[in-house]
């Protein structure tokens, strides 16, 4: 392994390390029921002052981010030892062997054009209707847990492409189809971590931990996004690690948006 990928790797471990410990904290503190809503509900600050729906829902985003980024410093022992490392540990093994894997499938045109076609629905634009239709069509025919369903989703989407943009721009890792094949790190490339699966995993995890979303519902979003996340690496765009770590990132997103204290 060269020393590009070795330091690709450290990167990694500490954010993985810092996801992973994002999503394990909040989920102690999931809500029992849908309050009363409004379409991106105001809430008062400490000095009793409303903030407006939009502006609300950007502090939100904020709130999140600062709590994805700065996790991995409250990390305790037991979660790099425990969850952190061993996933680190399992997406080195993929990277070192990325370059084999990605050759697995014959990569014919129809393999290509079909996968990437399916891939589609985990983009951003696709996601952001459902999200959207999901929060809208709540809150039209009187249904808070549909509206709180769709807003959680829309809100771990916005936080997902937030982090995925900016962990490309850190890594800028090639796609498959790029370069020698090699998936080499700092090369200009978008491939790492990837985006359809952490979107798509956001989406799924935030759609199914809200509190009273239905059971079809919740199996719907995450076979749709198991399906997403395989088209990617089927389309030949992506290695089996982006697809892994964007997985668990998205996952990590939408199930703290979907859980953290409001």
């Amino acid at each position: 392994m060269n020393l590009r990928h070795l330091s690709g790797l450290l990167i990694l471990q500490f954010v993985l390390a810092g996801q992973l410990a994002l999503g394990q904290d909040s989920s102690a503190s999931v809500a029992s029921k849908v309050e009363d809503f409004h379409l991106f509900p105001p809430t008062a600050d400490s000095g009793g002052q409303k903030h407006s729906a939009l502006n609300q829902f950007g502090r939100d985003i904020l709130t999140d981010q600062k709590a994805i980024w700065t996790t991995p410093f409250r990390m305790n022992r037991r979660q790099y030892l425990t969850i952190a490392l061993p996933l680190a540990a399992a997406t080195a093994a993929l990277i070192a062997t990325d370059s084999e894997t990605a050759d697995w499938l014959p990569n014919t045109p129809d393999q290509v054009k079909w996968s990437q076609r399916f891939s589609n629905f985990g983009g951003v634009y696709t996601l952001g209707f459902i999200t959207g239709g999901m929060l809208i069509g709540g809150k039209v025919v009187d249904k808070p847990h549909y509206f709180q369903i769709g807003r959680n989703s829309a809100e771990a989407l916005v936080n997902a492409v937030i982090t995925n943009y900016a962990l490309k721009a850190i890594t800028q890792r090639e796609r498959p189809n790029e370069g020698n094949g090699h998936g080499h790190f700092w090369e200009g490339g978008a491939s790492f971590p990837s985006g359809h699966a952490m979107n798509s995993w956001a989406v799924a995890f935030a759609v199914a931990r809200t509190p009273r979303c239905p059971k079809w519902l919740a199996i719907t979003s995450y076979a749709m996004a198991t399906a997403i996340s395989i088209s990617r690496f089927t389309a030949h765009k992506l290695f089996l690690s982006d697809v892994l770590v964007g997985g668990v990132f998205g996952g990590y997103i939408g199930s703290y948006v979907a859980t953290r204290p409001r």
